[in-house]
């Protein structure tokens, strides 16, 4: 990959919104190496969950083959769980004091090992937005500043896997809860022209004759941030905007993925952005 193709200069008319996704952050990392490659350099990035953490490497700097290495780095999925989350199933699941089986420390201090930057309104040249949610107030939220590393931790942190983040003194959980492709913060600023959302989406399966456990809400929660999205779209589109929408179709990453199987999601995720064209 060339040095100009990994470099172009970020366009403040173009903005990026990158979904939440099990472990998409394979697939959003291609993503954004393969939108370069077509020269197409976002001056904005809004993330929720996975697309946060895509979303905020990129925007602290790392580029073409330092993004690959830091999105795949086996050292990433390592830093997900910690001891304690043997200790605290108990007292989440029987007594409620818990949000969550892990509390994601050990992911923020890999974070902070490799983000170039410290806080969010640190990033060099591009505008980054990272959805969280915070449950109390019933309310998604918009991050534009912060500790980078503890703010992509915290719109990660889905309920019962990990416990909830806290920021300023207010506790903060998946992004992707309310908002799934969190395309707001772009859909009444005049300087931005095009909007590309990118979402990560399973295969579509046949006829089920029965669903499992999870398969009713899992599935229901995504019919119906995709419901609230086309509301979302039809408003960016009348407020004079385009928006293209990418989806990029492969099956869930388990967490015991070996590198060939990352792999093969992030070329998947670079395919998809390889074909972006911005008139």
């Amino acid at each position: 990959m060339s040095e100009t193709s990994d470099h172009g200069s970020p366009d403040p008319g173009v903005a990026l919104v990158l979904g939440s996704a099990f472990l998409g952050i394979y697939a959003h990392g291609g993503f954004l190496c393969g939108l370069n490659e077509a020269g197409v350099f976002p001056g904005h990035i809004a993330g929720a969950s996975a697309g946060a953490m895509a979303g905020g490497f990129y925007a602290a700097g790392l580029r073409g083959a330092d993004l690959e290495n830091a999105v795949l780095s086996s050292a990433l999925k390592r830093s997900y769980p910690d001891f304690g989350m043997i200790f605290r199933s108990a007292p989440m699941f029987f007594i409620g004091r818990l949000t969550g089986m892990m509390n994601g420390k050990r992911l923020i201090r890999h974070l902070k090992r490799e983000l170039p930057v410290e806080h969010i309104q640190q990033t060099p040249g591009v505008r980054l937005i990272i959805a969280v949610t915070d449950i109390r107030k019933s309310e998604g939220v918009f991050l534009s500043e912060g500790p980078l590393a503890e703010s992509m931790m915290a719109s990660s942190s889905v309920p019962v896997l990990f416990t909830g983040q806290t920021l300023a003194g207010t506790e903060y959980h998946d992004g992707g809860i309310l908002h799934e492709l969190p395309i707001e913060p772009f859909l009444s600023d005049p300087s931005i022209h095009t909007v590309i959302v990118h979402n990560l989406a399973k295969p579509k399966p046949g006829f089920r004759k029965s669903l499992g456990v999870s398969e009713p809400f899992a599935d229901g929660h995504k019919m119906l941030n995709h419901a609230l999205f086309e509301y979302r779209r039809k408003e960016a589109e009348r407020n004079g905007k385009k928006v293209v929408l990418i989806e990029t179709e492969h099956p869930s990453p388990g967490l015991f993925q070996n590198s060939e199987k990352k792999k093969h999601y992030f070329e998947m995720g670079r395919a998809s952005g390889a074909k972006v064209f911005v008139s």
